[in-house]
Protein backbone atom coordinates (compact mmCIF):
# COMPACT_ATOMS: atom_id res chain seq x y z
CA UNK A 1 0.00 0.00 0.00
CA UNK A 2 3.04 2.17 1.08
CA UNK A 3 3.58 2.99 -3.01
CA UNK A 4 0.32 3.75 -4.04
CA UNK A 5 0.05 6.48 -1.13
CA UNK A 6 3.34 8.06 -2.09
CA UNK A 7 2.22 8.12 -6.06
CA UNK A 8 -1.27 9.53 -5.42
CA UNK A 9 -0.24 12.05 -2.31
CA UNK A 10 3.08 13.71 -4.75
CA UNK A 11 2.27 12.92 -8.26
CA UNK A 12 -1.46 13.73 -9.09
CA UNK A 13 0.39 16.13 -11.45
CA UNK A 14 0.69 13.73 -14.78
CA UNK A 15 3.45 16.55 -15.60
CA UNK A 16 5.55 15.81 -12.30
CA UNK A 17 4.97 12.03 -12.05
CA UNK A 18 6.57 12.04 -15.78
CA UNK A 19 9.66 14.11 -14.78
CA UNK A 20 10.02 12.14 -12.08
CA UNK A 21 10.20 8.83 -13.75
CA UNK A 22 12.08 10.27 -16.60
CA UNK A 23 14.41 12.02 -14.35
CA UNK A 24 15.24 8.57 -12.57
CA UNK A 25 15.98 7.00 -16.06
CA UNK A 26 18.54 9.43 -16.84
CA UNK A 27 20.10 9.70 -13.15
CA UNK A 28 20.39 5.42 -13.95
CA UNK A 29 21.47 5.72 -17.72
CA UNK A 30 23.84 8.43 -17.33
CA UNK A 31 25.50 6.68 -14.29
CA UNK A 32 25.70 4.04 -16.87
CA UNK A 33 27.90 5.70 -19.48
CA UNK A 34 29.83 7.32 -16.96
CA UNK A 35 30.95 3.46 -15.78
CA UNK A 36 31.08 2.72 -18.84
CA UNK A 37 33.91 5.43 -19.36
CA UNK A 38 35.77 4.84 -15.76
CA UNK A 39 35.79 0.98 -17.59
CA UNK A 40 37.65 2.24 -20.79
CA UNK A 41 41.53 1.49 -21.57
CA UNK A 42 43.94 4.82 -21.84
CA UNK A 43 43.33 6.58 -25.55
CA UNK A 44 44.39 9.11 -27.27
CA UNK A 45 42.78 11.85 -29.46
CA UNK A 46 43.22 10.08 -32.46
CA UNK A 47 41.62 6.58 -30.41
CA UNK A 48 38.18 7.71 -30.44
CA UNK A 49 39.44 10.55 -27.69
CA UNK A 50 37.04 13.34 -28.40
CA UNK A 51 34.12 10.92 -29.11
CA UNK A 52 34.63 9.69 -25.41
CA UNK A 53 35.33 12.94 -24.14
CA UNK A 54 32.12 14.95 -25.40
CA UNK A 55 30.44 11.77 -24.16
CA UNK A 56 31.65 11.59 -20.58
CA UNK A 57 31.01 15.47 -20.10
CA UNK A 58 27.92 14.99 -21.72
CA UNK A 59 26.69 12.29 -19.48
CA UNK A 60 27.96 14.44 -16.38
CA UNK A 61 26.05 17.18 -17.19
CA UNK A 62 22.67 15.30 -17.77
CA UNK A 63 22.68 13.63 -14.48
CA UNK A 64 22.87 17.06 -12.91
CA UNK A 65 20.12 18.12 -14.97
CA UNK A 66 18.21 15.32 -13.66
CA UNK A 67 18.63 15.83 -10.21
CA UNK A 68 17.34 19.05 -10.72
CA UNK A 69 14.41 17.59 -12.29
CA UNK A 70 14.07 15.57 -9.72
CA UNK A 71 13.61 17.61 -7.52
CA UNK A 72 10.65 19.79 -9.27
CA UNK A 73 9.27 16.92 -9.35
CA UNK A 74 9.29 16.04 -6.05
CA UNK A 75 8.86 19.16 -3.92
CA UNK A 76 8.80 22.16 -6.60
CA UNK A 77 12.25 23.50 -5.91
CA UNK A 78 15.11 23.67 -7.81
CA UNK A 79 18.14 23.13 -6.88
CA UNK A 80 21.07 25.74 -7.25
CA UNK A 81 24.13 24.21 -8.08
CA UNK A 82 26.62 27.33 -7.69
CA UNK A 83 25.05 28.16 -3.95
CA UNK A 84 24.07 24.58 -2.90
CA UNK A 85 27.05 22.28 -4.69
CA UNK A 86 29.74 24.38 -5.97
CA UNK A 87 31.91 21.56 -6.62
CA UNK A 88 29.05 20.24 -9.11
CA UNK A 89 28.45 23.80 -10.58
CA UNK A 90 32.41 23.67 -11.18
CA UNK A 91 32.20 20.43 -12.92
CA UNK A 92 29.28 21.95 -14.91
CA UNK A 93 31.13 24.88 -16.57
CA UNK A 94 33.95 22.59 -17.39
CA UNK A 95 31.38 20.98 -19.61
CA UNK A 96 29.76 24.36 -20.73
CA UNK A 97 32.72 25.54 -21.69
CA UNK A 98 34.84 22.74 -23.62
CA UNK A 99 32.00 21.49 -25.62
CA UNK A 100 29.01 22.85 -24.01
CA UNK A 101 29.28 26.01 -25.51
CA UNK A 102 33.43 26.62 -26.61
CA UNK A 103 32.35 28.68 -29.26
CA UNK A 104 30.51 31.80 -27.54
CA UNK A 105 30.26 32.06 -23.94
CA UNK A 106 27.83 34.61 -22.42
CA UNK A 107 27.83 36.66 -25.55
CA UNK A 108 31.36 36.90 -26.89
CA UNK A 109 32.51 36.81 -22.82
CA UNK A 110 34.82 33.51 -23.50
CA UNK A 111 35.90 31.63 -26.52
CA UNK A 112 37.48 28.53 -25.73
CA UNK A 113 38.89 25.30 -27.15
CA UNK A 114 40.57 21.87 -26.64
CA UNK A 115 44.12 21.11 -27.24
CA UNK A 116 44.13 18.53 -29.48
CA UNK A 117 47.53 17.03 -28.25
CA UNK A 118 46.27 16.68 -24.81
CA UNK A 119 43.15 14.60 -24.96
CA UNK A 120 43.59 11.57 -23.33
CA UNK A 121 41.58 9.24 -20.88
CA UNK A 122 42.72 11.39 -17.44
CA UNK A 123 41.42 14.78 -19.04
CA UNK A 124 42.36 17.26 -21.31
CA UNK A 125 43.88 20.85 -21.61
CA UNK A 126 41.22 23.85 -21.77
CA UNK A 127 42.53 27.22 -23.51
CA UNK A 128 40.39 29.69 -22.74
CA UNK A 129 40.05 33.69 -24.12
CA UNK A 130 38.76 37.12 -22.69
CA UNK A 131 38.87 39.42 -25.36
CA UNK A 132 35.68 41.55 -24.36
CA UNK A 133 36.94 42.18 -20.55
CA UNK A 134 40.58 42.16 -21.66
CA UNK A 135 41.37 39.43 -19.15
CA UNK A 136 44.34 37.59 -19.34
CA UNK A 137 44.17 33.94 -21.25
CA UNK A 138 43.65 30.80 -19.16
CA UNK A 139 45.43 27.37 -20.11
CA UNK A 140 43.42 24.85 -17.75
CA UNK A 141 44.32 21.24 -17.28
CA UNK A 142 41.06 19.05 -17.10
CA UNK A 143 40.43 16.43 -14.85
CA UNK A 144 37.57 14.34 -16.29
CA UNK A 145 38.51 11.23 -13.12
CA UNK A 146 38.85 13.32 -10.57
CA UNK A 147 34.85 15.15 -11.82
CA UNK A 148 33.50 12.05 -11.93
CA UNK A 149 34.59 11.04 -8.54
CA UNK A 150 33.57 14.30 -6.84
CA UNK A 151 30.25 13.95 -8.89
CA UNK A 152 29.83 10.72 -7.49
CA UNK A 153 29.79 11.55 -4.15
CA UNK A 154 27.95 14.38 -4.55
CA UNK A 155 25.08 12.82 -6.43
CA UNK A 156 24.62 9.83 -3.05
CA UNK A 157 24.58 12.61 -0.73
CA UNK A 158 21.39 14.20 -2.71
CA UNK A 159 19.74 10.77 -3.29
CA UNK A 160 19.74 10.19 0.27
CA UNK A 161 18.81 13.91 1.11
CA UNK A 162 15.83 13.35 -1.19
CA UNK A 163 14.91 10.11 0.81
CA UNK A 164 15.04 11.52 3.82
CA UNK A 165 12.56 14.32 2.88
CA UNK A 166 10.14 12.10 1.40
CA UNK A 167 10.24 9.83 4.03
CA UNK A 168 9.60 12.43 6.41
CA UNK A 169 6.99 14.46 4.12
CA UNK A 170 5.48 10.85 4.09
CA UNK A 171 5.28 10.33 7.73
CA UNK A 172 4.06 13.89 8.29
CA UNK A 173 1.23 13.25 6.25
CA UNK A 174 0.03 9.95 7.92
CA UNK A 175 0.88 11.39 11.22
CA UNK A 176 -2.36 13.42 10.83
CA UNK A 177 -4.68 10.64 10.77
CA UNK A 178 -2.93 8.67 13.23
CA UNK A 179 -5.41 9.06 15.69
CA UNK A 180 -8.28 9.03 13.39
CA UNK A 181 -9.55 5.60 12.73
CA UNK A 182 -11.65 5.29 9.85
CA UNK A 183 -13.02 1.97 10.33
CA UNK A 184 -14.84 3.92 13.75
CA UNK A 185 -16.79 5.82 10.48
CA UNK A 186 -18.98 2.52 10.59
CA UNK A 187 -21.62 2.78 12.86
CA UNK A 188 -22.75 -0.37 15.45
CA UNK A 189 -26.59 0.33 14.39
CA UNK A 190 -25.69 -0.20 10.35
CA UNK A 191 -27.05 -4.00 10.61
CA UNK A 192 -29.92 -2.43 11.79
CA UNK A 193 -30.16 0.13 8.87
CA UNK A 194 -29.93 -2.58 6.67
CA UNK A 195 -32.35 -4.63 8.25
CA UNK A 196 -35.19 -1.48 7.43
CA UNK A 197 -34.59 -2.23 3.62
CA UNK A 198 -35.25 -5.62 4.09
CA UNK A 199 -38.03 -4.65 5.61
CA UNK A 200 -39.33 -1.99 3.36
CA UNK A 201 -39.40 -5.23 0.18
CA UNK A 202 -42.24 -6.77 1.54
CA UNK A 203 -44.54 -3.45 3.04
CA UNK A 204 -44.02 0.56 2.24
CA UNK A 205 -41.87 1.08 5.70
CA UNK A 206 -42.15 4.63 6.42
CA UNK A 207 -38.35 5.48 7.55
CA UNK A 208 -36.73 3.12 4.92
CA UNK A 209 -35.59 6.44 3.27
CA UNK A 210 -34.33 7.60 6.05
CA UNK A 211 -32.42 4.41 6.86
CA UNK A 212 -31.13 4.07 3.07
CA UNK A 213 -29.94 7.81 3.68
CA UNK A 214 -28.23 7.00 6.84
CA UNK A 215 -26.29 4.17 4.81
CA UNK A 216 -25.21 6.46 2.07
CA UNK A 217 -23.71 9.79 4.44
CA UNK A 218 -21.64 6.41 6.47
CA UNK A 219 -20.47 5.41 2.66
CA UNK A 220 -19.56 8.98 1.77
CA UNK A 221 -18.00 9.73 5.14
CA UNK A 222 -15.68 7.15 4.31
CA UNK A 223 -14.65 8.14 0.96
CA UNK A 224 -14.24 11.25 2.16
CA UNK A 225 -11.61 9.60 4.87
CA UNK A 226 -9.97 7.79 2.01
CA UNK A 227 -9.75 10.68 -0.22
CA UNK A 228 -8.21 13.16 2.81
CA UNK A 229 -5.53 10.57 2.89
CA UNK A 230 -4.64 8.90 -0.77
CA UNK A 231 -5.91 11.66 -2.42
CA UNK A 232 -8.12 9.17 -4.66
CA UNK A 233 -10.04 6.84 -4.47
CA UNK A 234 -8.08 4.67 -7.55
CA UNK A 235 -4.71 5.21 -5.37
CA UNK A 236 -5.82 1.74 -4.09
CA UNK A 237 -6.97 -1.20 -6.44
CA UNK A 238 -9.33 -3.08 -3.96
CA UNK A 239 -10.75 0.18 -2.96
CA UNK A 240 -11.42 1.30 -6.11
CA UNK A 241 -12.98 -1.90 -7.24
CA UNK A 242 -15.28 -2.07 -4.35
CA UNK A 243 -16.56 1.69 -4.52
CA UNK A 244 -17.51 1.18 -8.17
CA UNK A 245 -19.73 -1.75 -7.06
CA UNK A 246 -21.44 0.29 -3.73
CA UNK A 247 -21.58 3.39 -6.07
CA UNK A 248 -23.99 1.38 -8.23
CA UNK A 249 -25.55 -1.00 -6.27
CA UNK A 250 -26.85 2.70 -4.45
CA UNK A 251 -27.73 3.81 -7.29
CA UNK A 252 -30.00 0.48 -8.48
CA UNK A 253 -31.15 0.90 -4.36
CA UNK A 254 -32.44 4.01 -4.78
CA UNK A 255 -34.19 3.66 -7.77
CA UNK A 256 -35.76 0.34 -7.49
CA UNK A 257 -36.54 0.35 -3.82
CA UNK A 258 -36.98 3.81 -2.69
CA UNK A 259 -38.43 6.28 -5.28
CA UNK A 260 -40.09 3.81 -7.12
CA UNK A 261 -40.34 0.38 -5.59
CA UNK A 262 -40.24 -2.07 -7.89
CA UNK A 263 -41.97 -5.82 -8.28
CA UNK A 264 -39.21 -8.01 -8.07
CA UNK A 265 -38.49 -8.91 -4.72
CA UNK A 266 -35.92 -11.22 -5.30
CA UNK A 267 -33.69 -8.79 -7.11
CA UNK A 268 -34.19 -6.28 -4.48
CA UNK A 269 -32.94 -8.80 -1.81
CA UNK A 270 -30.06 -10.24 -3.75
CA UNK A 271 -28.99 -6.20 -4.34
CA UNK A 272 -29.33 -5.46 -0.21
CA UNK A 273 -27.30 -8.83 0.12
CA UNK A 274 -24.58 -7.49 -2.38
CA UNK A 275 -24.59 -4.22 -0.88
CA UNK A 276 -24.44 -5.43 2.78
CA UNK A 277 -20.86 -7.69 1.47
CA UNK A 278 -19.45 -4.76 -0.70
CA UNK A 279 -19.90 -2.78 2.46
CA UNK A 280 -18.02 -5.95 4.54
CA UNK A 281 -15.34 -5.68 2.42
CA UNK A 282 -14.93 -2.31 2.26
CA UNK A 283 -14.40 -2.57 6.38
CA UNK A 284 -11.84 -4.79 6.20
CA UNK A 285 -9.99 -2.62 4.18
CA UNK A 286 -10.52 0.19 6.28
CA UNK A 287 -8.66 -1.93 9.25
CA UNK A 288 -5.47 -2.18 6.28
CA UNK A 289 -5.44 1.21 6.10
CA UNK A 290 -6.03 2.18 9.65
CA UNK A 291 -2.98 0.13 10.56
CA UNK A 292 -0.52 1.91 7.81
CA UNK A 293 -1.73 5.10 8.98
CA UNK A 294 -1.34 4.39 12.97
Amino acid sequence: MQPSLAKELLFKDKIKWNKLWSSMDVIEDSQIAINDYINLPDFSTNEKGYLYIYGILQALNLQQDSLKNLSRALFEKDINFKEEYPELYVIREKRNNSIGHPTDRMNGKSFHHIGRYSVKKEGFTLFSYFPKTGEKAKIADINILSCIDIQNKLLIKILNKTMNRLKSDLDNHKNKFKAEKLIDLIPRTLSYKFSKLYENIHRDYDLAEVNFNHILETYNNIKKGIIERYSTLTALSGIEFTTERIDYLFERLNRDLIQNKIEDKLELELMIDALKYQFNDLGEMLIEIDEEFK
